[in-house]
Order: structure tokens, then C-alpha cells, then sequence
């Protein structure tokens, strides 16, 4: 071999290694700082997967994780109870909770909180698969198939180590110096709604993320939610969150599909969306989607009474 190439290929050969090494000591490091979170929404996914051992799991978008407070579920129905509510997260991240759950442990009912538009094509609920990354070593099978939905090179990104946690780390450095305080995974909301407020909400212009398009694999991904808690013998209730102010759902075809999915599957649908104890209460809404602590408390509390019943 040609003395050049030769040395070509030995410098390229320890230049790998070294980013290998770098990458491992990077990896680590994060990975340490990572699942030693003690607040904070990382800190609450990994409670619910690695830790739960409650009766009741709930799970949602910000609706589930502002609205059900799991101290007054668990006074109403005398079982224990963790809100594993995500911001921002949608069916195809609950879907991927609910599978790396399930390995572990089995709860008696879990609560999906229904958003109107989960069906909905949505890039920014693939996008925000990448919080899931930092779990894919220790649940590959689970995590695979839906992570492929956004990258189909998905080994090839996370077998870096500092891919895998290195968009949490600075959400990770922001709770060790300002801890985010919740109650079971519940985080409560203050203040209360007024009518300016509502006018300057109808006043501006908010960007919606969704495609009124149906996303089939949205679809399977409740199919399969619910499938796979039925067949383990998991109660799946079905809730929607009160609104401030009525809507028609009666033209959203996400919304339309989902209730039937629900009744076809038998699964108990429970909607307040626009429940008289709700609608035009500026006191129980702390924004124009989101109860505040007061409303929390009274939906978790009618909410619980009507699993009880069941």
C-alpha cells in the first residue's frame, strides 16, 4: 500500500476514535445530569416510566397535565394517582409512554385527555419526539417503531450518546437552577380570566399547528392505545378538557373520528368540552384553554365521580 495512503487512512482511523471517545464522555456526562433530574417535565416522563406504581395514569397534552389533580382523583375513587401530562405532546409521544409503562408495571385505568385535533396532521408533534430519545437505549423495541415515523435512520442518530440527550440538556441545566415544582405530575395554574383578556385573545392572531388533514398514523397510534390496555386489562377512559367559551365540534372530523374509534372500541368517552359548569366561568380558567387551580379541582373532582360511578 502506498506509504501515503497508508498514513491517510491510519490519522483518519484515530480521528474516529477520538470523537468516538469524546462522544462516550459527553454522553456519559449528560446522561448523568439527565436522569438525576429532580424537577422538571424530563424528571416527570422518567418518574412515569421508571417509577409509577400508581392505580390511575393520565396522560395528555397541557389540558391533562393543568387540569387533573391527582390528590383529589385519589380522595374520590380511593386509588393513587399520577398525572404523566406532557405540554405540547400528542398521540404518537402517549402512545410511546404507554408502551415503555407497560413494560414495567400494569395500572388499573388509565385517562387519555381527549385534544379536539389530536388526529390532526401535526409536524410539530414529530418534532417533539426527540424528548423521547434520552430512553431509546433502555427501550429500543418500544421506541423504534415510532421514532422511525419521523427518521428512518433513527439507530444510526442515536448510537452517538450526545444525540441522545444533548436538546434536554439545557432543560435539564434550567431546573437544577430554578426547580419547577409539581404534585404527582400535576402543576396547577393561578389567576383568573377576564373579558379584556378574551378580547385580546380574539384579537390575535395564534399560528395553528395542525393540518386539517387525517394522519393515519395519529389513528393507529389510538387504535393501539387502546388495543394494547384492553388486552392487558387496563380500564382506557377517554376525557375531554371544558372550554371557556362553547365550540362545535360537530364539523371536526378528527374529533368526529375519535368518538367514533371510542365507540367502537367500547372505550367510556367523558365530555366536558362544553359543560354548563364551565362555560362562561372567567373564575375557573386561568387562560382561554387552560382551567386555573380552582377549575382544576372542580373537573378532577367531576371527572373522578363519574369513573367512580362506572
Amino acid at each position: 500500500m502506498n506509504p501515503e495512503i497508508k498514513l491517510t487512512i491510519l490519522k483518519a482511523f484515530k480521528f474516529i476514535i477520538i470523537i468516538i471517545a469524546i462522544d462516550f464522555c459527553f454522553g456519559f456526562f449528560t446522561k448523568e445530569l439527565f436522569f438525576s433530574q429532580t424537577t422538571g417535565k424530563f424528571k416527570r416522563v422518567t418518574y412515569a416510566i421508571r417509577d409509577a406504581n400508581e392505580d390511575v395514569i393520565i396522560f395528555g397534552s397541557s389540558h391533562a397535565h393543568r387540569h387533573y389533580v391527582p390528590e383529589v382523583i385519589e380522595k374520590r375513587i380511593s386509588k393513587t394517582c399520577y398525572n404523566a401530562g406532557a405540554d405540547g405532546q400528542q398521540l404518537l409521544f402517549h402512545r410511546a409512554m404507554q408502551k415503555m409503562i407497560f413494560k414495567r408495571n400494569l395500572p388499573k385505568i388509565i385517562i387519555l385527555n381527549i385534544d379536539e385535533n389530536f388526529l390532526f396532521k401535526s409536524e410539530a408533534a414529530y418534532n417533539r419526539l426527540t424528548d423521547l430519545n434520552p430512553y431509546y437505549a433502555g427501550y429500543r423495541n418500544e421506541l423504534k417503531p415510532i421514532l422511525n415515523l419521523n427518521s428512518s435512520a433513527i439507530d444510526l442518530k442515536l448510537f452517538f450518546n450526545s444525540y441522545k440527550t444533548n436538546s434536554t440538556l439545557m432543560h435539564a441545566i434550567k431546573y437544577y437552577i430554578k426547580p419547577q415544582i409539581d404534585y404527582k405530575g400535576y402543576r396547577p395554574l393561578f389567576g383568573e380570566m377576564t373579558v379584556d383578556k378574551i378580547e385580546e385573545y380574539k384579537k390575535s392572531k395564534l399560528e395553528d399547528e395542525f393540518i386539517e388533514f387525517i394522519d393515519t398514523n395519529f389513528v393507529d397510534a389510538l387504535k393501539d392505545f387502546i388495543d394494547d390496555a384492553q388486552e392487558n386489562k387496563v380500564k382506557v377512559v377517554f376525557v375531554t378538557s371544558p372550554n371557556l367559551m362553547p365550540r362545535d365540534t360537530s364539523k371536526n372530523e378528527s374529533f368526529q373520528k375519535i368518538k367514533e374509534i371510542a365507540k367502537l372500541k367500547k372505550v367510556l368517552f367523558i365530555d366536558f368540552s362544553n359543560s354548563p359548569k364551565f362555560i362562561n366561568k372567567l373564575d375557573l380558567f386561568h387562560d382561554i384553554t387552560h382551567l386555573n387551580n380552582k377549575g382544576a379541582t372542580l373537573f378532577s373532582a367531576s371527572v373522578a365521580n363519574l369513573i367512580g360511578n362506572e
